[in-house]
């Protein structure tokens, strides 16, 4: 079969070949349209323009065989929904920190895709972008980012290590959920909230430390992540959402701030436990008594207890008498 091309207004309609590899550095097209090689069995290899500005919908969806893409190189690019879907040998992509757009569904399923490396000019990561990449490592979300949508990286069962740069201002739902080998999360200083099931289900990760920055512990936000047996929030927390941290079976210890005001309905599980309670310790007895009300309203009582670590209010009563008594010039105290 002899290799066809169809270009209409700078645009690359449809190509059909029987190569593996496929070079069309030298052709004048700036886009490639939409399922233009939807399909295509035997294509390993591609490399596109070096001038090129974007992957139009389902572009390469289900090419199956192919395993690495040379992207454009001397300008921004944009992949559109589903561009590169079920491409699942796809393996090396070149020039990818040109993109500056991720559509929905772009690269889920491409199962053999193990590093990606963001240019500091991406905005946008779609909705299930690279949700079911199985061999992705480690993901660095760059500070440009001004968007993440839901599910984003959701079932990359290989992920180890996600790093959201100081930019980043916020995740979607589910944007981490199942990622069964999720080990290391370091948050950005930007982040007011960890929305609903980010890290749901992933059952590698051992401990957390939720920083001062974050107000909002959504709802299921560590459910089902079964190794968790510590968590660390902050100063600066206020909201603990509703099942945030169920079916932890074995989460020992949280540090709760004193900043916290609301416990959302079976933040910590629901029912009694038959093993020891987690432990939540707070910084005062105040906090220690409204902290027991609130698991009892949403639920958890069976589940937490609550320690204070820290003085008592007598102690500290003390140490301020004390102190004001050092501070008063010798000749005001009065020798009696």
């Amino acid at each position: 079969m002899k290799e066809t091309a169809k270009i209409k207004n700078w645009q690359l309609l449809k190509h059909r070949s029987r190569e593996e590899r496929v070079d069309l550095s030298s052709a004048e097209f700036l886009t490639v349209g939409k399922h233009a090689f939807r399909g295509q069995k035997l294509l390993e290899e591609i490399t596109l323009p070096g001038n090129g500005s974007a992957v139009k919908t389902e572009a390469f969806r289900g090419c199956r065989r192919l395993k690495k893409i040379t992207l454009p190189n001397e300008s921004n690019v944009g992949l559109a929904g589903g561009a590169f879907r079920n491409c699942t040998r796809l393996q090396e992509i070149e020039h990818f920190e040109c993109v500056t757009s991720i559509g929905d569904a772009a690269f889920s399923g491409c199962r053999m895709l193990k590093s990606i490396s963001f240019g500091d000019d991406l905005r946008r990561v779609g909705a299930s972008a690279f949700e079911g990449c199985e061999m992705l490592g480690e993901v660095v979300l760059p500070q440009s980012i001004k968007e993440i949508g839901k599910r984003a990286f959701a079932n990359c069962t290989e992920l180890l290590r996600v790093e959201m740069e100081p930019g980043v201002s916020g995740l979607a739902p589910d944007a981490f959920r199942g990622c069964i080998s999720l080990k290391e999360i370091v948050f950005s200083a930007l982040m007011k909230e960890i929305p609903k099931g980010a890290f749901r289900d992933c059952s590698a990760l051992e401990s957390v430390i939720i920083p001062s920055n974050i107000e909002r512990v959504g709802s299921g936000a560590f459910m089902g992540c079964s190794r968790l047996s510590e968590a660390e929030m902050e100063l600066g927390v206020t909201h603990i959402g509703s099942f945030a941290f169920a079916k932890n079976a074995r989460l020992k210890q949280v540090i709760v701030p004193h900043t916290v005001k609301r416990l959302g309905f079976g933040a910590f599980g629901l029912g009694r436990t038959k093993g020891a309670k987690i432990e939540l310790v707070v910084d005062n007895e105040y906090m220690q008594k409204r902290i027991r009300q609130q698991l009892f309203l949403c639920g958890s009582a069976g589940r937490a207890s609550v320690t204070f670590e820290g003085k008592t209010i007598e102690e500290r009563k003390r140490e301020r008498r004390r102190t004001t008594i050092e501070q008063e010039p010798t000749h005001l105290i009065d020798p009696k």
